[in-house]
């Protein structure tokens, strides 16, 4: 009771914040000179999520703070700008503990780097940041997403990220720039990957990709995954990543290689709007992501994922919001072991766009593996932020 009353204070404290606030993420501005100019913000995600047997046989009702982030990005030369995140994931989530990197406790930065901008075209950027390999987790912000989570095997809901990572992010260096009118946005990072004992000739990875743009343009380094009818987008995406001589699944001198393709569209319908996303993953030799509680995929294992997101806001309002269903599909198919699949639906009821927003979501678990059990997971969500 105590851990819900806190939780209470917290969402009345932020939903009169955020009314404050200006729409689309604006936080608190400020201005040093001509040139050097900062803004300062806060995001929120709560949840309740039951997990049908989440306790052995027991079923869980789990209180979590999914996402609290305190982001503050500037620019200090017109060439010369940087961008953090202090952030906690997932705190309070049972049987999650890893306070270094802010996941179930603790807080991290979350992203920090630092921007040298020498032309539209070409940028180069150093620091914490996302693994600009999905579009999902590679270059939308989690802010702004049409699903209640991420991807399963992105991070979403109680899953992991299929490749090593500090929390989606890794340090790198990354050069990307949006040639042809932003017709074109690249992204090309070098950065740790595996680290440790796994990695003993300490090699790096190297991740890239590339979105090719047919409608409106995405020039940002965060898209997001619903425009809610205020842009008209047809993306299409490839990525590949790869680190060579690593130790998986106790097996010496693995490479690791991994390519994906994604098409994403967002396009205004009369008075509603349609997005659609759509990804395919092949993965040689997973570095990361395992949940054995939910699918058979572990380190070393090669394997290939994909998922289809879909959803429509619907026209005019109901009550002070407006509504917007959505469903998922996502597979994950792991060699010479078993598939899980994975169904989920839902829906986002918007006060104020991305800043005040209700999610209730329901997720399908249905593996193969017949030592695995079938399971249902709801999560209610309430989000705000400026």
């Amino acid at each position: 009771m105590k851990k819900l009353a806190v939780l209470a204070k917290m969402m009345m404290v932020l939903l009169f914040v955020c009314a404050l606030a200006s729409p689309s993420w604006a936080g608190i501005k400020m201005e040093i000179d001509e040139q050097t100019k900062g803004e300062v913000g806060i995001w929120m995600q709560t949840w309740f999520q039951w997990v049908e047997d989440g306790k052995g046989e027991e079923n869980l009702n789990d209180f979590i703070l999914r996402r609290a982030y305190l982001y503050l990005k500037g620019q200090v030369t017109d060439q010369v700008s940087f961008f953090t995140h202090v952030a906690s994931d997932k705190v309070g989530q049972e049987g999650l503990d890893n306070p270094s990197i802010g996941l179930g406790t603790g807080v991290a930065w979350r992203d920090l780097w630092i921007t040298l901008k020498l032309h539209e075209h070409l940028k180069i950027q150093m620091g914490r940041m996302y693994v600009p390999l999905t579009r999902n987790y590679g270059t939308t912000s989690t802010k702004c997403m049409l699903t209640a989570d991420l991807p399963f095997l992105q991070g979403g809901s109680r899953g992991g990220i299929f490749y090593a990572q500090k929390v989606g992010r890794d340090d790198s260096l990354t050069i990307w720039g949006n040639p042809l009118d932003g017709l074109l946005q690249y992204r090309f990072m070098i950065s740790e990957g595996v680290e440790g004992d796994n990695n003993p000739e300490d090699s790096l990875r190297f991740v890239g990709r590339i979105a090719l743009s047919l409608l409106e343009p995405e020039t940002s380094w965060f898209n997001k995954g619903t425009y809610l009818g205020k842009k008209k987008v047809l993306s299409l995406g490839l990525g590949f990543q790869s680190q060579d001589d690593l130790t998986l699944g106790g097996v010496q001198g693995e490479d690791n290689d991994v390519w994906t393709g994604d098409v994403f569209f967002d396009h205004p319908v009369g008075d509603g709007a349609v997005t659609f996303e759509a990804a395919y993953i092949d993965i040689e030799n997973v570095t990361g992501g395992a949940a054995p509680l939910y699918h058979d995929m572990e380190a070393g294992d090669d394997a290939k994922n994909w998922y289809i997101n879909a959803g429509y806001l619907l026209p005019g309002s109901i009550g002070p919001g407006r509504l917007q269903p959505y469903v998922r599909y996502e597979t994950v198919d792991v060699d010479k072991k078993n598939e899980t699949d994975f169904w989920s639906g839902g829906f986002n009821y918007y006060l104020k766009g991305h800043n005040a927003k209700l999610t209730a979501d329901y997720m399908h678990v249905d593996p193969d593996n017949d030592a695995k059990d079938d399971r249902d997971i709801f999560t209610f969500q309430i989000t705000v932020g400026f």
